[in-house]
């Protein structure tokens, strides 16, 4: 367990910065989040985010609040603790699709920036440049040096390292967020089970903690958030944490039951056949935000599209079955864009395929993939999507490479 940060009345906000320069107005904002005055709390939670979590980064001042928030949080007579956990969040993890999409891994994270400490800005472009070489097609060389063109070096170091700041002086609170599951506000056992989610170093804390909110939560919601929560913090899954999210998976609530199947698709290595085939029920089927499920605001159709592309590479082949019965019965107008989208990232899950790779040079499965776009309706929908893959960017071209 990392160290707590330091208490909020000792630093000098003056020293630290946030998204628009020396935090000097943090003091009076944290103690706006215990006044009287809900309106007043909410605006300074508000506040709170925009200059600690600005467009998803960190900086110096965000790690520093976060020992306050963890007060709060701490704290069954304070108002609002539903919401510092939601801020918390928020400066562990920032922009939530992108530290998911990226699979971000905080042990890497701190190595890096401890290896990046000593680099001068020389070596760092260096380094950059050896990057943007390493990209494996020229279009993705091409996207990698715009980026640089924009980019700062030593900036980016510096938000490297704000970023580990802030989420290990958040997940010093670990313990403190545990026991908020137990609160009698399911507004609290919400947002501190949401807030878990994001902390799989201490998956033997987490849990245990989780499997038994699973079990006993009488609200759907709640459940539904703490089943989703298990499945990223929990990478390893205990038999009796499977268990609790097995049994809600029989859930007659929807939003609870694709839960479940989320959680237990990032917990078991190969979900079998009716697993998956829930995961693309749920990316179908969600097409309405679910009211106070708090990742990507209630767009659970995202949560299973990522699910999906952290599948591993064993589990193609049943996905490929699953998307081929869908594509055979699509409705053009609804489905086919999803459909087509799903089955490229299926057979494709590492991107773009080389330049020069040949038809014959996939593996079955791809090839496999590639047949059922051409045999159904669904390639209509955008063909060009195919150049994500770095493959032929029409269906004529694409018949032509498969052989016919």
């Amino acid at each position: 367990m990392p160290q707590r940060s330091i208490p909020a009345k000792e630093v000098d906000w003056s020293s630290v910065s946030h998204a628009f320069g020396p935090a000097i107005e943090i003091p009076a904002l944290l103690r706006s989040i215990r006044s009287d005055s809900q309106e007043v709390r909410q605006r300074a939670y508000s506040d709170l985010i925009d200059l600690l979590v600005h467009q998803g980064s960190r900086f110096e001042a965000s790690a520093a609040v976060a020992s306050h928030l963890i007060d709060i949080v701490a704290d069954p007579a304070a108002p609002d603790r539903f919401a510092a956990c939601q801020v918390l969040a928020a400066i562990a993890v920032g922009d939530e699709s992108s530290w998911l999409s990226d699979r971000s891994d905080p042990s890497d994270m701190r190595a890096e920036v401890q290896r990046r400490v000593p680099m001068s800005r020389e070596e760092l472009e260096a380094e950059h440049r050896d990057w943007i070489a390493a990209a494996p097609n020229e279009e993705e060389r091409s996207a990698r040096a715009r980026g640089a063109e924009w980019g700062d070096v030593e900036g980016a170091r510096d938000e490297q390292r704000w970023t580990i700041e802030a989420y290990d002086a958040v997940r010093a609170g670990v313990p403190v967020y545990v026991a908020a599951l137990e609160a009698s506000e399911a507004a609290v056992r919400l947002y501190a089970a949401y807030l878990l989610a994001w902390f799989p170093e201490d998956e033997g804390l987490v849990g245990p903690a989780l499997a038994g909110l699973i079990r006993r939560e009488p609200e759907p919601v709640v459940a539904a958030t703490a089943c989703v929560a298990a499945g990223l913090s929990c990478p390893n899954g205990s038999e009796v944490l499977v268990d609790a999210l097995s049994a809600r998976r029989g859930s007659v609530n929807r939003a609870e039951r694709w839960s479940a199947v989320l959680g237990l698709s990032r917990i078991l290595r190969h979900p079998d056949r009716s697993l998956v085939s829930e995961l693309y029920a749920c990316l179908f089927g969600a097409i309405e935000p679910v009211p106070y499920w708090p990742f990507f605001e209630g767009d659970m159709a995202s949560m299973a599209a990522l699910t999906i592309a952290d599948l591993t590479p064993e589990v193609a082949g049943d996905r490929i079955d699953v998307l081929a019965e869908r594509a055979a019965t699509a409705d053009p107008t609804a489905d086919a864009f999803t459909l087509l989208t799903a089955l490229l990232d299926a057979a494709f899950p590492s991107g773009p395929i080389p330049d020069g790779v040949r038809f014959a040079d996939l593996t079955p499965t791809q090839q496999r993939a590639l047949s059922t776009l051409l045999s159904s309706n669904v390639l209509q929908a955008a063909p060009r999507l195919l150049t994500r893959y770095n493959l032929p960017d029409s269906e004529q071209q694409l018949r032509a490479w498969c052989g016919g």
